[in-house]
């Protein structure tokens, strides 16, 4: 409970630093913050497949956390970097667009595909 309240609020803070070049450091953070969405999301989906939520929670929570992915998606995308990690940061951005597409089905609140994107949401977010 307490890894995923620092996430969660990793994830709130970063977004807020969105402008400059793209360094080691702010690439790590982003990272660190698009797992911790994406984990949010499984346990949302979680969530879902158990009937442990309500369908009005679980439209705007998932819809919150894909916003939250597509806006570290955009920055990624377009913000200038330093040397030699440019494909990497790339990269990070397409892995918050696949995780925004993700969070976005999970909007649904469809319990028979909660139970597949809860594991690849799992797997986009590595987490335990």
């Amino acid at each position: 409970m307490r890894r995923t309240t620092l996430l969660l609020t990793i994830a709130l803070l970063i977004p807020a630093c969105n402008g400059g070049t793209v360094d080691q450091h702010a690439l790590d953070n982003a990272s660190s913050a698009i797992d911790s969405l994406a984990c949010e999301g499984a346990l949302l989906a979680h969530l879902v497949t158990d009937a442990a939520t309500t369908e009005p929670f679980t439209r705007v929570h998932a819809g919150e956390l894909a916003s939250r992915a597509s806006n570290f998606e955009d920055a990624l995308s377009q913000r200038p970097t330093t040397p030699g990690i440019e494909s990497a940061v790339r990269k990070e951005a397409r892995k918050a667009g696949r995780v925004s597409d993700l969070l976005h089905q999970l909007e649904a609140n469809d319990a028979d595909s909660a139970a597949d994107l809860k594991g690849r949401l799992e797997q986009e977010g590595g987490c335990a």
